[in-house]
């Protein structure tokens, strides 16, 4: 019978990969100019879609931070350490952020300072996303530095490969720029980018040997 880690794990892969491909449709329908959040707005062509989608992912968030934190006291001998345990917490703490960030739409255009004047709704949501990326963030980093060549530091620097320069850019294009191609485009990457992480380090917990 399975272990409630290997079991985590394995939700947590199926939950990241179906939530994953379901925001990717509904945000595909979208104009590319538009923020990523607009998908969940009335109107948008998959708004329900992309509320779920975000609510798998949170879920996907809630079932890793239990191997991660496994895996900070007893696997991969160089992730025996307080950073990794860091990188469990951050893990846990994303999720019910990404939740409130599924959960609490934001209003039409989904507006941004400091060249639009957001509804307290706009900040709710605003918030618990990129508190959750930020968290991400920490733990994609926390992994990619680990001194050896376990599996998770090199999902971790695949991570800082693909999510980090997009998540740069795209906080460049919204506070300089406001809504348009670019920032639009580098939402969209930066959402691959830690989608592909999440589903890789998931299954890299699936696969750990007990």
């Amino acid at each position: 019978m399975p272990s409630p880690r290997r079991w985590c794990a394995g939700a947590a892969t199926a939950t990241a990969a179906i939530g994953a491909t379901g925001l990717a449709f509904s945000v595909a329908g979208s104009a590319p100019w538009r923020y990523v959040s607009e998908s969940g707005v009335a109107g948008a062509p998959h708004p329900t879609l992309y509320r779920v989608s975000m609510l798998l992912l949170a879920a996907s968030l809630a079932f890793l931070a239990v191997p991660a934190r496994h895996t900070a006291r007893h696997g991969f001998p160089a992730l025996r350490c307080v950073p990794a345990g860091v990188a469990a917490a951050a893990i846990a703490l994303a999720a019910p952020l990404a939740a409130l960030s599924g959960s609490v739409t934001c209003s039409p255009g989904c507006p941004l300072p400091p060249y639009e004047t957001p509804q307290p709704r706009d900040l709710i949501h605003a918030a618990g996303a990129i508190g959750a990326l930020l968290l991400l963030a920490s733990a994609i980093l926390v992994y990619a530095t680990q001194p050896d060549n376990t599996t998770l530091r090199r999902a971790g620097r695949l991570g800082v490969l693909l999510a980090f320069p997009p998540l740069i850019l795209s906080a460049i294009g919204i506070l300089l720029l406001g809504r348009g191609l670019f920032t639009g485009l580098m939402e969209r990457a930066a959402l691959v980018g830690v989608s592909a992480w999440l589903v890789h380090t998931a299954a890299v917990h699936l696969r750990a040997k007990p």
